[in-house]
């Protein structure tokens, strides 16, 4: 399987994570000072509290998603290691974050790193409250709904293909991917797959699915390579 990263992004990301957080903790700093020696200053006391707030939570976000090892790009990477170099893996380089070309189609991969007991019914999501969340409220972004989420990454991707090959007819697949093994999924009839990262490749093995042309699949990664 080849691999496609966009670094300069990761490495992009990573820094504003690492700078955000200097920042922020740099301003709660400042308003801890101003507000112990100067507490006539309320104003400028609060307003740096607030900002350097704001900015280590950015940055802790930033950091958990593009510095924290290992990263969704790696997980799936991992994951599906072992397939054949008719499998295109790309990271951040289309209109969907994590996209495999194959001879059976395109996949969109939505990834979750999320933890705990997770139901999804049809179309619904409800991630059960903890604590341990609570704890991780302004590093982590929230549950939300990863089949709407996939679905708009998929329509992305579409759009992009209808631009590039109008008279194409290329099957897109999206599938919602959980990282985290201590996340307890109930799943009823879900509207879009949802698999664990260790399940992953074996449930792509088995889809039954008609291959598209190798020439088709060609045309795409050149596509692809330009984007």
């Amino acid at each position: 399987m080849k691999v496609i990263i966009n670094e300069k992004l990761v490495k992009r990301q990573a820094a504003i994570g690492k700078w955000a957080s200097l920042l922020g903790m740099g301003a709660l700093l400042v308003g801890l000072v101003v507000s112990y020696r100067r507490p006539t200053l309320l104003t400028i006391s609060f307003g740096c509290l607030i900002s350097g707030f704001v900015l280590a939570s950015i940055g802790t976000y930033n950091m958990n998603r593009w510095v924290k090892e290992p990263r969704a790009d790696q997980i799936l990477t991992k994951a599906l290691k072992g397939f054949d170099n008719k499998h295109l893996l790309y990271h951040y380089t289309l209109p969907a974050a994590h996209v495999l070309l194959a001879p059976s189609g395109l996949f969109v991969f939505t990834v979750k790193d999320h933890h705990g007991e997770i139901r999804c019914e049809g179309e619904k999501w409800h991630h059960k409250f903890s604590w341990g969340r609570l704890l991780l409220f302004f590093g982590q972004e929230g549950l939300g709904n990863p089949t709407r989420e996939v679905r708009g990454e998929m329509e992305r991707l579409r759009r992009f293909l209808d631009e590039k090959l109008p008279e194409a007819d290329v099957p897109i697949e999206g599938l919602i991917v959980f990282t985290n093994p201590r996340a307890k999924l109930e799943l009823i009839d879900p509207a879009v797959p949802v698999v664990s990262s260790k399940k992953l490749k074996a449930f792509l093995r088995q889809l039954k699915r008609k291959r598209i042309p190798a020439e088709q699949r060609k045309e795409l990664a050149e596509i692809f390579a330009e984007a």
